[in-house]
């Protein structure tokens, strides 16, 4: 009976026991799981004629820290904010990006014992148009059903009265300009990155359209055709969205 009971504690503390596959840090700093923590200081991320985008940047990075190769999802859900981007949009990067504020889930392989510098989380508001939403991050095993083998992390992002300006470095003002050809759009563009990807969202955040586009100057006519309606035109280079347009098909 000794032996049965000494068993069953031990079957019960062997989940708790297991080595984690993953970690989050902030900066160079290990997170533990379940860390909370809020962002409300900001960058200028670029300015247009009549507004400005402000970026808060988590500085959240993923780490694999196992000595194997791992099929990785990591999932972000919003636990308080608004549901619509009209003051301010998250944006979502594992391996590629998304924007909106969407509950997402997105996967790939991450390398052995290296952090996964294709992640990066932060909200983009616009300057005076004071924001607030709370979200949670997990990375998990893909093929984890349980998510026994997980890492969580809460950030809430605060844009108001008492928010910082951190930078002020000049920012490059990107030109963006779109036209419409019946049901077709033409870009036109300048930015200072050598390739550069195109991606229009409808505004239940579902990606309808994406293409490279070359060099940092151009224009490009897109060769799908849209319905009427409101979308999001987003610019972004491999490391982060470059500038964000709404635009309507009428």
């Amino acid at each position: 009976m000794r032996k049965f009971l000494i068993l069953s504690a031990l079957s019960m503390l062997l989940p708790t026991m297991k080595a984690q596959s993953f970690m989050f840090y902030s900066g160079t700093q290990p997170l533990e799981d379940n860390a909370e923590f809020t962002v409300s200081d900001y960058e200028v991320y670029f300015e247009e004629d009549d507004y400005t985008v402000l970026t808060f940047d988590s500085g959240l990075q993923l780490k694999n820290v196992t000595a194997s190769d791992l099929q990785t999802s990591v999932t972000q859900t919003i636990l308080e904010g608004p549901l619509d981007d009209e003051n301010g949009y998250l944006s979502f990067c594992f391996f590629d990006c998304v924007t909106g504020n969407f509950d997402r889930t997105k996967s790939g392989v991450m390398s052995a014992n290296s952090f996964n510098q294709g992640f990066s989380v932060n909200f983009y508001a616009f300057e005076g148009k004071y924001n607030r939403i709370k979200v949670r991050y997990e990375v998990y095993l893909t093929n984890d059903i349980g998510k026994t083998d997980k890492k969580t992390v809460t950030v809430t992002y605060v844009y108001d009265d008492n928010s910082t300006l951190v930078s002020n470095t000049p920012v490059f003002k990107p030109e963006f300009t779109v036209f419409q050809d019946g049901n077709q759009l033409q870009i036109s563009y300048t930015y200072d990155s050598n390739t550069c990807q195109l991606e229009i969202y409808n505004l239940l955040g579902h990606r309808v359209a994406q293409h490279i586009l070359p060099s940092g100057q151009g224009t490009f006519l897109l060769p799908e055709t849209f319905v009427k309606g409101i979308y999001v035109c987003v610019l972004r280079n491999d490391k982060q969205v470059i500038t964000t347009k709404k635009f309507s098909i009428k």
